[in-house]
């Protein structure tokens, strides 16, 4: 062993030792804990808090509604628009069939059902519809689909798409007719 050899294994230990205690001198609990209450105590004492004063309100007008003469509001020529408002609407000529018995492609939402295809036997249209379970129904037009009383109104036989007709409530309450398609590649 070498003369530095034997003087710096005790002085490395010793220098170890020597850190680790002011290591542990300095985290004292008692006097860090006070030098933090006193900062604290020091930091809120000089401190003033500052809020900025409220903005001034206006005063508010207030006015008195009187519906004598003026227009009101609510009146239907004045939802509706200009137009004669009739007392008694005549029957709306498109209203649903309430009687009818709905058939079984009505309880599905129109986009819910998908068009397979489209095929013809003698003179007949016929197109394939299935439905979110699977199962395939037979359509022809006339048959009734969706929700919204929906009608096949023509079975194109070239595109492979059925043209349907619902019928929608519109904002008057009139029922409208709303066209739409539904193709093999919906």
């Amino acid at each position: 062993m070498s003369l530095y050899e034997s003087f710096a294994k005790p002085r490395w230990r010793y220098g170890l030792f020597a850190a680790t205690v002011m290591l542990l001198g300095g985290c004292d609990k008692e006097r860090s804990l006070v030098d933090l209450e006193n900062f604290v105590q020091t930091v809120h004492r000089d401190t003033v808090p500052r809020v900025d004063p409220l903005p001034e309100l206006l005063p508010v007008e207030s006015v008195l509604y009187q519906a004598d003469g003026a227009a009101d509001p609510f009146a239907p020529s004045n939802v509706f628009g200009k137009g004669d408002v009739e007392a008694e609407p005549e029957p709306d000529p498109l209203t649903p069939n309430a009687s009818r018995v709905a058939e079984a492609l009505e309880k599905f939402p129109l986009d819910a059902l998908q068009l397979v295809g489209t095929m013809q036997i003698d003179a007949h249209a016929w197109a394939l519809v299935s439905v979110p379970d699977g199962q395939i129904h037979r359509v022809v037009e006339g048959s009734y689909l969706g929700q919204n009383n929906g009608k096949v109104v023509a079975i194109d036989l070239d595109q492979s798409a059925l043209e349907i007709e619902e019928l929608l409530q519109g904002p008057t309450g009139r029922w409208e007719i709303r066209p739409t398609r539904l193709s093999v590649n919906h």
